[in-house]
């Protein structure tokens, strides 16, 4: 903390007279002293502020306190007092300039946090979570803070996420490190999956474990390729926007229902989606075995009961295909129902000479 005075010259007045020479020639100073804190040149908060008036003729210099006639006369000349007041108003600079800054950086914040409760509501794959590890309990050790989480798969209700491999001991340096491509590397996730229900994460989002949750766009680069980005970096390696077509039963089928599931202006759109990946299953179509699953998983009847035996059904024909979303997705209801025995499951698919991994 340092302090200093600065001096401002208000004008020349001519309502008092000098005890020493009898002149009535004053010039009128302002004298500021600040106090100042970080900010080497800008003055933060005025700590002590006076008027000195210094006759013209002798050169006398006197203060003017606050609670004197002298003042008063002063500062009745209109031009005096519009630029006393006007001073009084800079001297807050530095103060006004911190409460700009601040009010601003919270007001992002606050922001940041409703837009990320809108997307902890309702999830999407590859959104980013920034997860705080603080308040946590384990043996982390003090540089083990924050680290990165992605959204791999959405089964029904249930969210899966895999974590990075690496901690950041600033929140900056792990946003730092997202926009750096970090994430792109092959390692930089790990293998192994962890499930939650949408309860669970607005839980941990409300407890701040979660502090901020970033949904990346989706951008094309080239004629053929995309990748998902935030904040103009890109998060992910390069896609392939469209394959070369080959004809393959119900691949025809399943992408124009997945077309009218994105349809959201068609009234019966999730009709004619079921209908096309009914179709699409029924001729073998891993992909559209999946997504038939994740409808039954996801759209209620009138008792509000999800169909959890057709979904199952559906995700182990395409599993027996070697299909790896599908195996994951059944793992996960697996866990869910007390009949399902995952050591089945895996033994099927080992009969069936299926190549799969287990993460």
């Amino acid at each position: 903390m340092d302090y200093r005075e600065s001096t401002v010259s208000l004008g020349i007045t001519d309502k008092l007279v000098c005890p020493c020479c009898g002149n009535q020639q004053h010039r009128v100073n302002s004298v500021i002293t600040y106090s100042f804190y970080f900010f080497e040149y800008l003055p933060i908060f005025p700590v002590k502020r006076d008027t000195r008036v210094q006759c013209l003729q002798c050169q006398n210099l006197a203060e003017v306190t606050n609670n004197t006639s002298d003042r008063k006369r002063i500062f009745s000349d209109f031009s005096l007092a519009f630029f006393n007041k006007l001073r009084l108003l800079s001297t807050f600079t530095g103060s006004i300039i911190i409460i700009l800054l601040l009010s601003y950086y919270f007001s992002e914040e606050q922001e940041k946090h409703r837009q990320s409760q809108v997307y902890i509501d309702a999830p999407k794959v590859n959104d980013f979570y920034y997860l705080d590890y603080r308040n946590t309990a384990g043996d982390r050790r003090p540089h083990h803070k924050y680290r990165v989480a992605k959204i791999v798969d959405i089964t029904g209700g249930i969210v899966s996420l895999t974590y990075g491999n690496y901690f950041y001991p600033l929140k900056n340096s792990l946003s730092d490190g997202v926009s750096f491509g970090q994430s792109t590397n092959v390692s930089y996730f790990e293998n192994q999956r962890q499930n939650f229900s949408y309860a669970e994460l607005d839980s941990l989002f409300e407890q701040g474990f979660i502090y901020r949750v970033v949904r990346p766009e989706f951008t094309a680069i080239g004629r053929n390729r995309a990748v998902y980005m935030i904040d103009g970096n890109a998060v992910t390696n390069a896609i392939v926007l469209k394959e070369k077509w080959h004809y393959i039963p119900g691949k025809r089928e399943n992408t124009k229902g997945v077309a009218f599931l994105k349809a959201s202006y068609i009234d019966d759109r999730f009709e004619q989606a079921f209908a096309l990946l009914k179709q699409s299953a029924a001729l073998g179509y891993a992909p559209g075995q999946t997504n038939l699953a994740e409808l039954y998983l996801t759209f209620t009847d009138l008792e509000g009961s999800r169909d959890v035996q057709n979904a199952a059904h559906w995700l182990f024909q395409a599993a027996l295909q070697g299909y790896q979303p599908a195996i994951e997705k059944y793992r996960v209801i697996c866990q869910l129902e007390e009949a399902c025995d995952i050591e089945d499951f895996y033994r099927a698919l080992n009969e069936a000479g299926t190549h799969y991994r287990i993460d």
